[in-house]
């Protein structure tokens, strides 16, 4: 199991914990921002143009499904809190994937003498 595996599968542990408020932490958000970026830095994918797309619309368009969930009575409210919390890592990983692909083209390939 490769270690951005573990990353991702850290990250949605933490996220549906953070959803639990028997567990509330003022940390979370820090938590899976920081799981988040270290999970797209890490990434294999981050190469994959269609890859970095999927992350990329994930990362814009969770938020807006975990709003309609909350429609769902009795659990609507919990399956919005965790994927709130999910879409707070993806997002992570979003910034750390552009910014990866940012220093990609900036920085040249570094050439073996």
């Amino acid at each position: 199991m490769s270690t951005s595996r573990i990353l991702t599968i850290l990250l949605v542990v933490a996220a549906i914990l953070a959803s639990i408020p028997a567990i509330s932490m003022q940390y979370w958000h820090l938590i899976l921002v920081v799981l988040g970026l270290v999970a797209g830095a890490m990434s294999e994918d981050a190469g994959q143009v269609t890859q970095r797309m999927v992350i990329y619309l994930v990362a814009l368009a969770l938020p807006e499904i975990a709003k309609s969930m909350g429609a769902i009575p009795e659990i609507g409210d919990h399956i919005t809190r965790a994927l709130t919390h999910l879409a707070l890592g993806i997002q992570g990983m979003a910034v750390a994937i552009f910014m990866m692909a940012l220093w990609g083209r900036i920085m040249p390939p570094a050439r073996p003498y």
